[in-house]
């Protein structure tokens, strides 16, 4: 496979998990789970193939590679580029994860974030799920010790000022 060349492997350990009768799953179905990279323990990433493209799963959050619109009729290599550039840049903490909880701790959704500027992104993903009153958002990374909670201002959870609650009447 052409592509850009790898300084460091972006994984170290992962297994591929079997069924309960000791067996993959069927063998057009693969599941692999890493664990550590380069000598730590990491949340577990997932990476399963089903459906004619790959999922990659890690922080509460996932995509589907070939997602609509993104990589139609990409051949297998440079799907499996993306999915491993999504794996790299989770690692290399380019990208993180949010999870949005209401007061009573039930799931609000989730967000993938960039590095900079945390709070302008914390703000998008509460006026993103403000209709579900998310109370609190909480920082993922790969590794757990890591993750960091924040409470939602509540001006965050105004909508925004173009949009269709805000119009005058």
């Amino acid at each position: 496979m052409n592509g850009p060349k790898r300084s460091t492997p972006p994984c170290g350990t992962g297994s591929w998990l079997k069924e309960a009768n000791g067996t993959r799953w069927n063998p057009s179905y693969l599941l692999l789970t890493v664990t550590h990279s380069v000598q730590k323990e990491i949340e577990p990433i997932h990476l399963y193939t089903a459906d004619e493209e790959i999922t990659v799963a890690f922080g509460n959050w996932e995509t589907h590679i070939p997602a609509p619109h993104e990589l139609p009729d990409a051949e297998p290599a440079v799907i499996a580029e993306h999915a491993t550039a999504r794996v790299e840049q989770w690692l290399s903490g380019q990208v993180r994860t949010t999870v949005l909880t209401d007061a009573s701790g039930k799931w609000c959704g989730r967000i993938r974030i960039k590095q900079g500027g945390l709070f302008p992104q914390l703000k998008a993903a509460a006026q993103w799920f403000h209709d579900f009153r998310p109370d609190q958002i909480e920082v993922r990374t790969p590794a757990k010790r890591d993750w960091r909670t924040y409470s939602v201002d509540p001006d965050w959870l105004q909508p925004p000022a173009l949009s269709p609650g805000r119009l005058p009447k």
